[in-house]
């Protein structure tokens, strides 16, 4: 009887594709990283039914741009000092448990979203909520991953989980369009929290195996050593996605008013990129992350500043869709690079992977706190041209995404 049936019975199950997919596609997955392969596919979808509709939401409900920038201003301050106290319920209860509280604060989350036009004063109480939805959520999301990996195919398990992503964010978009289209925002908001709770299923489904242990406070601040220079100034580099998770949605809705348009434009630019996901990992895998970590760096901060010359819809798709290509040549190796050193201190450190988790969100926290401040001085300067605004969001996020290579 062969020592680990697993990786022949994943091997077997890949046999019917065709060879070429085959060899980008990873064959020792852990059960552990099934589980949590399961539940970002569902967790996937649901937030990309509704993620790129939050600020537009709020947009359209009223806010300005300079009261939406403090809207995630709050939520990431609130969530540099909350993930801690995160990673120290996953460390003692489990890492499955962690998520599966951060998915019932997703919930709570989008119910005082919803309500936020009949109640104003919710405005900053949801932006808590999320912060804490995302202190328990994704400190034990990346520990559990790091923790069970593969080391032999780190980059294509990676890659793998990312086209799942990636096919969920071509439906989300698109459905998420259509359910506000003919429905409501606030059916929106029951349907991707429905999904939220269902994510868990796979996880609970089996009884989480792990060692308690201590995580002290005082370690989040370790990540202002002296040692830990290069990789916090590479997660800084994570400020780009605020200004592509509430600026650019917000850009396309000026341009495109048209909730399905604006879906079925994301889903499409998705599409595009789940070949080069794969073929990443597997390159990950074999050759130097870090040259094409730095390559997928200098073209994705190149499109950035395209961004600002953009004013139509087919400009938009096009920018877009090089977008998320390029994104995904830099987050593959970034994130394999961080799994690996995370495990590497594991010989000399038990609790090295929370500690690693903890520095590495704490520097993406701290970059898109930098954007958040960005955005705020430049809509408060050009508080009569938004389009400023804009540009001047842009050109930050192609200057920032060059941090990237610091790794």
């Amino acid at each position: 009887m062969p020592e680990n049936p697993e990786p022949i019975k994943t091997k077997k199950r890949f046999s019917k594709l065709p060879k070429f997919i085959r060899k980008f596609l990873p064959y020792k997955m852990k059960r552990q990283v099934k589980e949590l392969f399961m539940a970002s596919i569902i967790v996937n979808f649901a937030l990309a039914m509704v993620q790129i509709f939050e600020p537009i939401y709020l947009y359209k409900s009223g806010y300005s741009l300079l009261k939406i920038a403090i809207f995630y201003l709050v939520v990431y301050v609130f969530y540099f000092f909350l993930i801690p106290l995160g990673a120290k319920f996953a460390n003692k209860y489990g890492y499955e448990n962690g998520m599966f509280l951060g998915s019932a604060f997703y919930v709570l989350f989008y119910v005082s979203l919803f309500l936020i036009v009949k109640y104003p004063v919710l405005f900053y109480f949801s932006a808590i909520i999320y912060a804490i939805q995302k202190a328990f959520y994704w400190p034990a999301f990346h520990a559990d991953f790091a923790h069970n990996s593969e080391d032999s195919e780190e980059a294509r398990e990676i890659s793998s989980i990312s086209v799942s992503s990636a096919l969920m964010f071509i439906l989300g978009p698109i459905v998420g369009g259509l359910i506000i289209t003919y429905f409501s925002f606030s059916i929106l908001f029951i349907v991707a929290s429905i999904l939220f709770l269902i994510s868990n299923i796979p996880m609970l489904s089996t009884k989480e195996s792990f060692d308690i242990r201590k995580y002290p406070y005082v370690k989040l601040f370790d990540l202002f050593k002296r040692s830990n220079l290069r990789n916090l100034i590479a997660y800084i580099g994570y400020g780009e996605e605020l200004i592509v998770m509430v600026m650019w949605p917000i850009f396309i809705s000026i341009i495109v008013n048209n909730y399905s348009k604006i879906g079925a434009l994301v889903g499409l630019a998705t599409a595009v990129t789940l070949t080069t996901t794969l073929y990443v990992g597997k390159m990950c895998d074999q050759r130097d992350k870090r040259k094409i970590l730095k390559f997928g760096a200098i073209i994705y901060s190149l499109i950035w500043f395209i961004r600002t010359f953009v004013k139509s819809i087919i400009p938009i798709f096009l920018v877009d869709t090089s977008s998320r290509v390029s994104k995904s040549v830099i987050d593959v190796p970034l994130r394999a690079l961080f799994y690996e050193k995370a495990k590497n201190e594991k010989k000399f450190n038990s609790n090295s992977i929370m500690e690693n988790v903890v520095s590495y969100e704490a520097g993406l926290i701290i970059g898109k706190v930098i954007a958040c401040l960005v955005v705020i001085v430049a809509l408060s300067l050009f508080s009569a041209n938004e389009l400023t605004g804009f540009t001047v969001s842009f050109i930050f996020a192609g200057i920032v995404s060059l941090f990237y290579m610091f790794i």
